[in-house]
């Protein structure tokens, strides 16, 4: 069974400001919904290199929440992880947060956007197959736009407004997806065939 690599917040906790790695139980419950395996990515080791050579993940996922430009650990770990993706050719899926820090990696920027949080919308393009639109969930303050899109990243999906919805890398198997297909109470039948093909 392919194990997939999860990332996960780095905050403080507390009355006694605990620094904590959490995560939404639900990001686990998708990996295992593809039939894969969750293993969960620490913020606070000290050979990253070492840990990732003995769990060998076959894919990685980038969650969401917080802001991608902070240089924490957490972006630190990512960055790392990212990196890593390229060099062992790992299939890497960054989700919300997860795909802005795959888009500034490549040289991307980030925007603020209005009506995108806590809120459905429609999106369309090459990602939907058959499908011409799909409704999705949105709930991000920041997005992208193509002007300030990364090198060498290809759109897959837009919403109306002409935020990007979905990228991939035109030459590795990385992928960024703005909505949240780990908030359903079911995993839909078009997100687990992207994602299942995609790992």
């Amino acid at each position: 069974m392919k194990k997939i690599l999860i990332t996960q917040r780095h905050e403080r906790i507390g009355k006694f400001n605990e620094l904590r790695d959490n995560i939404d139980i639900r990001y686990s419950k998708m990996i295992e919904n593809i039939g894969m395996t969750p293993i969960l990515m620490p913020n606070s080791l000290e050979n990253i290199p070492k840990y990732l050579d003995q769990i060998k993940p076959n894919g990685i996922l980038l969650t969401s929440g917080g802001n991608p430009k902070f240089k924490d650990q957490r972006n630190l770990v990512e960055i790392k992880l990212i990196k890593y993706s390229l060099e062992k050719k790992l299939p890497l899926v960054g989700i919300c947060r997860g795909a802005q820090v795959l888009n500034i990696f490549f040289g991307g920027k980030i925007t603020r956007v209005k009506n995108h949080v806590r809120k459905n919308h429609i999106i369309y393009g090459k990602i939907l197959g058959k499908k011409k639109k799909i409704l999705v969930n949105s709930y991000h303050d920041f997005g992208i736009y193509s002007k300030i899109l990364g090198n060498h990243l290809d759109v897959l999906a837009n919403a109306n407004d002409n935020t990007i919805e979905c990228f991939k890398h035109k030459k590795n198997k990385l992928m960024g997806i703005m909505w949240h297909p780990e908030r359903y109470k079911k995993l839909r039948n078009f997100e687990k065939k992207i994602l299942k093909s995609f790992y």
